[in-house]
């Protein structure tokens, strides 16, 4: 039994499946209700594009449409909205279901309710959002079978919740379990202009035979290399799957230690240990205030006075420049801002970015003297996407220069995706 996305399925077989529906299957809205078949084919190119955010109609948010396949036979549809909006998060929620009449009451709706809560993992929902009519008891049933509870209702409807991973760091290991982390600096422009630029700031302020500790350092692309030079390095890192690659990357370099740690926790270590640290990774996924204070106290407890302490964060402004320009820029607006146009942070981003203003705020009552902002890799990231975009190895030295040169300016800060804070502990 499986699911498969309806524009990958046998339309002939999900159109006659379909066409078993009524308009309203007691809360389920048939969305092809009367269709022909070239009407049906014409709402799965639209469902093609909208899964990923394009040509969305007005209020409409991205989603998935999957057919519940079970040896060969169609027996339902489950619809996954990737985000909620407003209207959403108060009515329908994340997922809408219906099993064809033929094969309703033999489990098949509780089954593909699970499976589509695992799709929902995989598009960072970590708290579904479902609703069912109340003289539907069936589909309450199957809900709760799933471990929906009902948190609100009204004359006409239960409004259920799922709670399935809640927890930052369990997130964050999913995300980086399926992600090429180890490539990142190498394989693009702006990952190789990212780890110039950082290494070029780690130099400037890291003195021959310095302590330090890098927090969130993936897969060691910086501790090793740092080691490597003579450094006295210390890598902590969250997850698994990139502390294993780090310690491979690093055998039989004796200056290197790498545990596992949370930057909000790094109980491990002790006080007034090292003379530079830097914090590449865990900022990009911390979304309460309480915990980027956690870590900012714990990273400054860690650093000796008078220590250099490096902060990088990602700018929302080129997350909406690099990835909401494909007919999608609504949905990467209501994701990312509030209607007054407040940046927002919330764990199913997987990935948050701040206004460059609100990350200076969050040092505002710590115990350090501002240094610097650094823009890590400009706007290369969105130019690379470009189909004549081209930066010959010969150029790129003189490129760097330059990019050095400009790289604090004021102006040119949001425009690139990693930031990079730097300050002085006192």
């Amino acid at each position: 039994m499986e699911l498969i996305r309806v524009q990958d399925s046998d339309t002939k077989k999900a159109y006659e499946m379909y066409m078993t529906f009524e308009k309203d299957e007691n809360g389920y809205i048939c969305p092809v209700y009367g269709y022909d078949y070239d009407e049906f084919l014409k709402w799965i190119d639209k469902k093609r594009d909208w899964s990923v955010g394009k040509s969305l109609p007005e209020g409409f948010v991205p989603d998935t449409t999957y057919i519940l396949e079970d040896e060969g036979k169609y027996v339902g549809a489950f619809n996954l909205r990737h985000h909620l909006n407003d209207f959403l998060r108060e009515g329908p929620g994340h997922i809408g279901y219906g099993i064809s009449k033929e094969y309703r009451g033999k489990g098949y709706a509780t089954k593909g309710l699970l499976l589509t809560l695992e799709k929902a993992k995989e598009h960072g929902i970590y708290e579904a959002y479902l609703s069912v009519n109340k003289d539907n008891p069936a589909s309450l049933q199957v809900q709760k079978k799933c471990g929906a509870y009902i948190h609100h209702e009204n004359d006409k409807e239960y409004f259920t919740r799922i709670n399935l991973e809640t927890k930052r760091e369990e997130i964050v290991e999913n995300y980086y379990k399926a992600y090429d982390e180890d490539s990142r600096l190498q394989r693009t422009w702006h990952g190789r202009l990212e780890y110039a630029t950082t290494m070029h700031y780690i130099h400037k302020y890291a003195k021959k035979g310095a302590k330090i500790l890098e927090v969130g350092a993936g897969t060691g692309r910086y501790s090793v290399a740092l080691a490597k030079e003579g450094f006295d390095v210390t890598a902590v890192e969250l997850t698994s799957a990139n502390l294993e690659v780090l310690k491979k990357n690093g055998e039989g370099v004796k200056t290197l230690k790498a545990i596992q740690g949370d930057a909000t926790n790094l109980k491990d270590i002790k006080d007034g240990t090292f003379d530079v640290t830097v914090v590449l990774g865990p900022f990009y996924h911390l979304y309460e205030r309480k915990d980027l204070d956690k870590a900012i106290k714990e990273v400054l407890r860690v650093t000796k006075k008078d220590g250099i302490v490096m902060f990088a964060y990602i700018s929302v402004y080129a997350i909406m420049y690099m990835n909401y320009f494909q007919g999608n820029w609504a949905f990467g607006e209501e994701e990312n801002f509030t209607k007054d146009y407040k940046v927002k942070h919330y764990k199913e981003q997987v990935f948050t970015g701040f206004d460059i203003e609100e990350f200076s705020h969050l040092f505002d009552d710590k115990d350090i003297d501002y240094i610097t902002t650094v823009s890590t890799d400009q706007c290369i990231g969105a130019l690379e996407e470009r189909n004549d975009f081209s930066l010959p190895d010969a150029d790129f030295d003189a490129f760097f220069k330059w990019h050095l040169a400009i790289c604090e300016k004021k102006e040119l800060l949001g425009s690139g995706c990693h930031i990079l804070y730097i300050c002085k502990k006192r």
